[in-house]
């Protein structure tokens, strides 16, 4: 088993059919997770849409309508059409719907892997390099085995977010997008866009050859909706104001139409209006306090600003703590391993020198590693705690011995081949770690169904390789004594004892950015008002329908009520 694994992490190497299956299974949770988290109020009926034919490569609209998901996903694999579509709308219209349905249908019906990706937070770099990147990220894909997919085109691209770019970055994206489809024939994508965006911006998408415009609902469909929803009341609401005719034919506005109380008093003037109403709503209807809600809220719509718009716990870091705290942040972290290590180890001083050494260190920035250690299963685990612990004992066993052949003349041998030997555990055990996951795990492919899922397997995983670390150390303390006939304790006293153990648990708690999570929090916590334990105020966000819950993250209702409420902030601010 270890051998097959260190085989696999040689470059070159082709992915096996069953990484490729097992990517699918994630797809597929991923998907269904994200539709269920789509409702803004649950439960929701499911509103029937038409969506009316694009047709790009004469730059005009065609006359065929279809009525389904299933009749999109045949359009998908039509000749002339080549699994290239754009998916046309409104904003609140439902195309991000429509692309989790298709992209359901696309993975039952076997091709390409349809995999969900959000550009919101693009930063330009090559579409190739993002890919690799966010294949990693979002399902654990390592590097070597996302390159082959990607330049394979073993994958469908359901892209999403592209609306939340700015202009100058959409057209970018576009660019980059067009250039991967161009140099790769067989690659298959639909991407979500506002029509108006393509009509004001001189979009072209040369590379797409065709698209689907997502027709806005009918007034019998309004109507049945509403009535669905046990809200007859609203339909002549509704119906006697041109303004709530034009916002309900959005199935969006149309879900907050319902989930409002009252409508006809004071009347809606626009749908900015609805949406601030369904904010106040929600948030009078939530327990605590409502301005500290608002303005947690607002600071996390301020941050998502220019991040991606999924949310997850687990991606807290010091990045999104002002610089004055981030300052603060690294002297708590410096402190914290240095209290580890003089409270367990009785050396402070010491303490203190590895802690600002190790405070200057973002472990964030070596991402394969971090999240590497997160992702690794039981069965996988067992091979990296095999092969960084005969590393580490081989290292060990060998730098021991020169040291002690070195140091034998002086009286010294015992000492150095124990320590030397303790030295050379500690490299090989890192030599080991990085180089397992210097482009992540191979055959595992992983999604997040809790929000703090890579902080607790991270923990774990952590916690079982730094305590074969530590075994093996301890091995190499005692066998010199041991071979010499003298007592087995010569060389790892009581108080060698503590200041091991200290120095383990500072490693344990440091790679598992366990330590860094915890201090962070603490410190958004203080500076925005969201609680320590941040998740139970998240959930109670998401039953207000302020937030989803979509898998193990979170995100606003939609991307126009995170900028209502951003917009808030700012003007409170002011």
């Amino acid at each position: 088993m270890v051998t097959s694994t260190l085989r696999s992490l040689i470059p070159g190497q082709a992915p096996a059919a069953a990484d490729l299956k097992a990517l699918a299974q994630v797809a597929g949770w991923q998907l269904a997770a994200h539709r269920a988290g789509l409702p803004l109020v649950a439960p929701r009926r499911e509103i029937p849409m038409n969506y009316r034919v694009w047709g790009m490569q004469f730059g005009r609209q065609d006359n065929q309508v279809l009525t389904s998901t299933e009749a999109i996903a045949d359009l998908f694999r039509r000749d002339g059409i080549d699994g290239r579509l754009l998916i046309l709308g409104e904003a609140g219209v439902g195309k991000t719907h429509t692309l989790l349905a298709v992209g359901e249908l696309l993975l039952k019906r076997g091709g390409p892997v349809p995999v969900l990706l959000d550009v919101s937070a693009w930063a330009g770099e090559t579409l190739r390099e993002w890919l690799i990147a966010a294949l990693w990220q979002e399902y654990r894909v390592a590097k070597a085995t996302a390159i082959a997919w990607v330049d394979n085109a073993q994958l469908t691209l359901l892209i999403d977010g592209f609306d939340h770019l700015d202009i100058t970055q959409k057209r970018r994206f576009a660019a980059a997008l067009e250039a991967l489809l161009r140099t790769n024939p067989s690659q298959t994508a639909l991407l979500c866009c506002r029509r108006q965006v393509i009509e004001s911006s001189g979009l072209t998408f040369d590379q797409f050859n065709g698209g689907v415009h997502i027709i806005p609902l009918a007034a019998q469909q309004v109507k049945d909706y509403v009535l669905g929803q046990n809200r007859p009341e609203i339909w002549p609401v509704i119906k006697g104001s041109k303004v709530l005719q034009q916002i309900a034919r959005l199935p969006l506005y149309l879900t907050m139409l319902v989930a409002m109380p009252h409508l006809a008093v004071p009347p809606v003037r626009s749908q900015a209006d609805l949406m601030q109403r369904y904010v106040d709503d929600r948030l009078g209807q939530a327990q605590g306090n409502p301005a500290r809600h608002r303005a947690s809220l607002g600071w996390l719509a301020t941050q998502l600003e220019q991040r991606p718009r999924l949310f997850y716990l687990d991606d807290l870091q010091s990045s999104w703590l002002p610089a004055p705290r981030q300052l603060l942040y690294r002297l708590l972290l410096g402190l914290a391993i240095a209290l580890v290590i003089g409270l367990v180890g009785g050396n402070l001083l010491l303490g203190l020198a590895l802690g600002l050494m190790v405070s200057q260190i973002d472990l964030e920035n070596f991402a394969y590693l971090r999240l590497g250690l997160a992702i690794a299963p039981l069965s996988r685990l067992s091979t990296l705690v095999l092969t960084m612990g005969l590393l580490a004992l081989g290292l060990g066993l060998g730098l021991g011995t020169v040291a002690a052949l070195l140091l034998a003349p002086f009286g010294r041998g015992i000492l150095a081949f124990g320590w030397g030997g303790a030295a050379g555990a500690l490299v090989g055990w890192s030599l080991g770690l990085v180089g397992l996951l210097r482009g992540g795990l191979p055959g595992i492919a992983q999604g997040r169904q809790t929000p703090t899922q890579d902080s607790r397997l991270a923990l774990r995983n952590t916690a079982l390789l730094t305590a074969v670390l530590g075994l093996v150390m301890a091995l190499l303390l005692v066998l010199p004594a041991v071979v010499a006939g003298q007592p087995p304790l010569t060389l790892l006293t009581l108080s060698r004892v503590r200041l091991l153990g200290a120095g383990l648990i500072s490693v344990g708690l440091w790679l598992s950015f366990g330590l860094q999570h915890s201090i962070v929090r603490a410190l958004l916590g203080e500076r925005s008002g969201l609680p320590l334990a941040a998740r139970p105020w998240l959930d109670a966000m998401v039953a207000t329908g302020l937030l989803r819950r979509l898998g193990g993250g979170y995100s606003f209702g939609h991307e126009s009520l995170r900028q209502t409420i951003a917009a808030g902030q700012q003007q409170g601010t002011r």
